[in-house]
C-alpha cells in the first residue's frame, strides 16, 4: 500500500517526541530586545519542583517545643519522628531549635541555616480567605474537587482553585492555562524573539501553558530531537528520506503547511542544541567537571533516581539562556522551568518511602544550588550572574493523624521549600498550624476534621505572585491577568477582617532588588 506525504509526515511527527510545541518558534537569535528591565537586569530563572502524590509536610517540619512535639506524636505513633532523628533548625524570630527536618535533609538543613533556605507554611488552594466557620457551613467557595489529586495538582498549576468561580480575562477565556504559562505571557517582551519562556521536563503540563506564549516540553535527559532506534544506520536512512520527502510538493495545501512546519520544528531543534552545547562549551573545563561531579549520584541507594537528572538539564539550559547570544548562547533574561518528582502518595509505608525520596530530593536540590554557585563566579556572565530559584509545590499535604497502614491520607493545606540565594532564608513564612486534634474537628480551628487537613492560611496565589513579581511582574493589570482571582481574594480578606498575613499580595521570602 502506497504511503502518501501527508501519512509520512504524521507518522515521523510522533518520532519528533516534543518538537510540537518548537515548531512555531524559529525566529531568537539576532533579535533585539523588546523591552528594557526594570529590576535586575542579568539572567533569571524560577524553577518549579513538583512533588506528585502530595507530600507529606508534616514529617518535613517538626516543632520541637514540647506541647506540639506530643501533639504530633500523639497523632502518629508508628510513623513519627524522634527528637533525635530530626535535624535541628534556628529558623530567625523563634526560638532557637524550635523546630527539627526530617532526618533525610540533611545538605537542606545546613541551607537553610545559612539562610539560602525557607518554608512557606500551611498554604494551598483557596478561592476566597477561609475560616473553619466558612468551611463547616459552606459559605464560601471550596477548591473544586478537594482532596483529588488530579483536581488539587491542577489548583496548584493554575493557581485558579475553583474554575467555576473564575472572571477570566478575555484572552484567557476558553483556554485552559496554569500560572507558569501565564506569566510567560506577561514577561515574553523581556526575551529576545519567539524563544519560549517556559520549558517543562516532566513537571505538570497545565502550569506551562500560557494564553499566546506557547511551552517547550522537553525530555527529561533534556534532547528535543528526533527519538532514535539505537540503530545509527536506520537512524541515517530514516532523515535521509524524511529530507526527500520535505521536498516535495504536490500542491496540497494541508501537507505543504504540516512539512513547513515540520521544518521548522527540526531547524529549532538543531539551533537549540546547538546554543545549548556551546554555551557550555564556553564554560572553563574545570567548572564543567565541577558542575558535572556534584551531579553524580551516591554509588549505593539512588538506583531509579531521576530529579538530580531534570535538574542538571534544567541547569544546561540556564547556562544557554545566561550567555550572550555573541557568544553563542540565547541571552535571554527570563525563564521557568517544571519538573516533576513522583511517588510522594503515601498511603502506606510511609516512613521508608518517604525516607527515600526526601533523600533523593535533599541531594539534587543541594547539588543545583551549589553548581549555581559555581556559574555566579564565572566572568563569562559579566557582572549579572544568572540568579535562580527553586520552589517546590505538591498536590497537597497529607493528615495528621496516621492511617492504619502506617502511612497518610489526603490533606489539603501543606509547607512548602524556596531556596535559592535571591531567598530571604532560614525563615518560616506563614503560620504554623495548631497541632492539637485530641478533640476532634470542634475545637480545632485549623482543620476541616478531627484529622488534621489544615486549612490554608496562604493561597497558592500569594506564593506564586511573589514568584512570579521577582521575574518581573510588574504592574496590577499583569498580576491579575496571572491571577485572575487575586484582587477578589485580597478584597475578601481586608472586608471580613482576616489577619494582615491574608491581605498580603506577596510574602517576603524573596529580597528585594537594590
Amino acid at each position: 500500500m502506497s504511503m502518501s506525504r501527508r501519512q509520512f509526515l504524521r507518522g515521523a511527527s510522533s518520532s519528533l517526541g516534543f518538537l510540537g510545541a518548537a515548531a512555531t518558534l524559529p525566529r531568537w537569535i539576532s533579535q533585539a530586545h523588546a523591552s528594557t528591565l526594570t529590576g535586575y537586569a542579568g539572567y533569571r530563572a524560577a524553577v518549579c519542583v513538583f512533588l506528585l502524590g502530595g507530600n507529606d509536610s508534616n514529617n518535613v517540619l517538626v516543632p520541637l517545643g514540647a506541647t506540639p512535639y506530643e501533639q504530633y506524636r500523639s497523632a502518629r505513633p508508628t510513623i513519627a519522628l524522634t527528637k533525635e532523628q530530626l535535624r535541628v533548625i534556628n529558623p530567625i524570630g523563634q526560638a532557637a531549635g524550635s523546630y527539627g527536618l526530617h532526618p533525610a535533609l540533611t545538605k537542606l538543613q545546613a541551607l537553610f541555616e545559612q539562610e539560602r533556605a525557607a518554608f512557606v507554611c500551611n498554604v494551598g488552594p483557596l478561592v476566597l480567605p477561609m475560616r473553619k466557620t466558612d468551611f463547616t457551613s459552606n459559605a464560601v467557595a471550596r477548591p473544586d474537587n478537594l482532596f483529588s489529586h488530579s483536581d488539587q495538582q491542577d489548583a496548584w498549576a493554575s493557581a485558579i482553585a475553583n474554575p467555576s468561580t473564575a472572571a477570566l480575562p478575555l484572552a484567557l477565556i476558553g483556554k485552559v492555562t496554569g500560572w507558569g504559562g501565564r506569566t510567560a505571557d506577561k514577561i515574553a517582551n523581556l526575551n529576545p524573539g519567539e524563544y519560549p519562556e517556559v520549558v517543562s521536563f516532566g513537571g505538570k503540563s497545565l502550569f506551562a501553558a500560557g494564553g499566546t506564549r506557547q511551552p517547550m516540553m522537553v525530555s527529561s535527559n533534556g534532547s528535543l530531537a528526533f527519538r532514535t532506534s539505537g540503530n545509527a544506520n536506520f537512524d541515517a536512512h530514516t532523515k535521509e528520506a524524511l529530507s526527500e520527502v520535505l521536498t516535495i510538493n504536490n500542491d496540497a495545501a494541508l501537507e505543504e503547511s504540516y512539512g513547513t512546519v515540520f521544518s521548522t520544528a527540526m531547524t529549532f531543534a538543531s539551533s537549540r542544541t546547538a546554543a545549548r552545547e556551546a554555551a557550555w562549551n564556553a564554560l572553563p573545563q574545570v567548572t564543567r567537571e565541577k558542575i558535572d561531579a556534584l551531579f553524580v549520584p551516591p554509588a549505593t541507594g539512588s538506583g531509579g533516581w531521576t530529579l538530580h537528572t531534570q535538574l542538571y538539564q534544567v541547569l544546561r539550559d540556564m547556562v544557554a539562556g545566561a550567555l550572550a547570544s555573541a557568544a553563542g548562547g540565547l541571552g535571554l533574561k527570563r525563564q521557568v522551568f517544571s519538573v516533576g518528582f513522583g511517588g510522594f502518595d503515601t498511603h502506606v509505608g510511609q516512613d521508608s518511602a518517604q525516607n527515600s525520596l526526601l533523600t533523593q530530593l535533599d541531594f539534587a536540590l543541594d547539588a543545583f544550588h551549589q553548581a549555581m554557585a559555581l556559574l555566579k563566579a564565572e566572568a563569562i556572565f559579566g557582572s549579572a550572574p544568572p540568579q535562580a530559584t527553586l520552589f517546590t509545590m505538591s498536590d497537597f499535604g497529607r493528615t495528621l493523624v496516621e492511617n492504619s497502614d502506617r502511612g497518610t491520607d489526603h490533606g489539603w493545606g501543606s509547607h512548602m521549600l524556596v531556596l535559592g540565594d535571591r531567598v530571604l532564608g532560614r525563615r518560616l513564612y506563614g503560620t504554623f498550624p495548631n497541632l492539637d486534634v485530641s478533640n476532634g474537628a470542634a475545637n480545632n480551628l485549623d482543620s476541616v476534621d478531627g484529622r488534621g487537613r489544615w486549612i490554608p492560611t496562604l493561597s497558592v496565589e500569594q506564593y506564586a505572585y511573589t514568584l512570579a513579581y521577582w521575574l518581573g511582574l510588574s504592574t496590577t493589570a499583569e498580576r491579575d491577568y496571572v491571577f485572575p482571582n487575586f484582587a477578589g481574594y485580597l478584597a475578601a480578606a481586608t472586608a471580613n477582617g482576616f489577619p494582615a498575613l491574608a491581605r498580603t499580595a506577596r510574602i517576603g521570602f524573596m529580597m528585594p532588588d537594590a
